[in-house]
């Protein structure tokens, strides 16, 4: 009996699966490309700045001390404001690393009139000596 019974459920499972029904759907892809001109602008440079030991939190806006001054002893600004071939574009932050892996932000807010105008350094608190250096995308739409 139980073998009739097995045979039969096996027949009924094959029946259903012939009769099975099948759905689909096309999909569309699409990709929009833009080919972008390239454009140059000078290194932002802040030159060396010093600050205490265990300094606390130090704000440079357009090489300007505004938060942290007390901790801030000099700085050169070499070249904070920049040359660019393009007389308009936009930026944004960017994190400048040491070779030990240390970090710092710098925003990039505009260039006009083919200068770089508004920068944003943000030294962090104890900070650790030594070069930091990174790299961003400006944009300029026309």
């Amino acid at each position: 009996m139980r073998k009739y019974f097995l045979t039969s459920a096996v027949a009924l499972l094959s029946i259903s699966t012939a009769n099975a029904t099948t759905d689909y759907a096309e999909v569309t892809a699409k990709a929009t490309i833009e080919v972008a001109g390239k454009f140059e602008c000078d290194e932002i440079d802040f030159g060396k700045i010093v600050v205490k030991q265990n300094n606390a939190v130090i704000t440079l806006d357009d090489g300007e001390c505004f938060e942290g001054c007390d901790d801030l002893i000099s700085i050169d600004n070499t070249n904070i404001f920049p040359d660019c071939t393009v007389e308009s574009a936009s930026g944004d932050t960017l994190i400048l690393e040491n070779e030990n892996g240390d970090t710092m932000e710098l925003e990039v807010y505009g260039i006009a009139d083919y200068k770089v105008y508004y920068t944003t350094l943000q030294i962090p608190a104890k900070v650790t000596p030594g070069e930091y250096t990174g790299s961003i995308t400006v944009t300029h739409a026309y």
